[in-house]
């Protein structure tokens, strides 16, 4: 059997991008494939398709695109960030009518949004005739000291755990990662992650190791 011709799809929001880091230091997505590169002992080509602000519904609105659901479709390994921008929408939103109600309703949109996702990208990788491996980020929690941003960003991550059901998918608990070291891996907008935040970030999807996914292994 030959070798793999690996590829990494990046799907999200502004985490994908790298949004936080300067002009001149990666965010996670191409320092995880540096590691792929390393792991593997070959060139990984990277395809981003991500966009700071986007909301699950958005990420998911991406894979109606058939020329990116034949990119994902060829791809081996894809990381997803999604689900911080419902959440600071359902908070601006709290801020003006004071309605927990508007967490639960984020959550449930982010909840069908995450499922519909999944589900397609499954469908779109259906007989493609190889492994491939799945790694979604959870979220961290930039104001650790309110306590109703601690609620709902465990309430989101209880979700996207879930997520874990689904074939090849893992969860990054980044949440974890940050808590307590969010001074730390902030940047000034203390909100996405700095330099250092992106590289706990990478380790931590590094640290899922890749799931029995080889340059000789497909799907038989």
């Amino acid at each position: 059997m030959g070798e793999i011709n690996l590829s990494y799809v990046a799907l999200g929001d502004s985490l994908s991008v790298g949004i936080g880091t300067s002009r001149f230091e990666p965010g996670f997505v191409p320092r995880y494939k540096r590691y792929l590169e390393c792991e593997f002992k070959q060139g990984i080509p990277l395809f981003v398709f991500a966009r700071s602000g986007f909301k699950t519904v958005d990420v998911l609105k991406v894979l109606e695109n058939e020329p990116i659901q034949k990119v994902i479709r060829e791809s081996e390994i894809i990381t997803i960030t999604a689900g911080g921008n419902d959440l600071i929408d359902a908070t601006k939103k709290f801020q003006l009518e004071d309605d927990d109600g508007v967490f639960l309703e984020a959550l449930a949109a982010s909840q069908i949004n995450y499922a519909k996702l999944l589900k397609k990208i499954n469908e779109v990788k259906k007989d493609c005739g190889h492994k491939y491996v799945i790694r979604i980020v959870n979220l961290y929690n930039p104001f650790p000291e309110i306590q109703l941003a601690n609620k709902w960003i465990n309430k989101f991550n209880h979700h996207i755990k879930k997520s874990e059901k689904y074939l090849g998918v893992r969860v990054a608990d980044v949440y974890s990662a940050f808590l307590s070291h969010e001074q730390e891996y902030l940047s000034y907008d203390k909100v996405h992650p700095n330099s250092k935040g992106y590289l706990v970030i990478a380790e931590t999807i590094q640290n899922l190791g890749i799931d029995g996914l080889h340059k000789n292994t497909s799907w038989n």
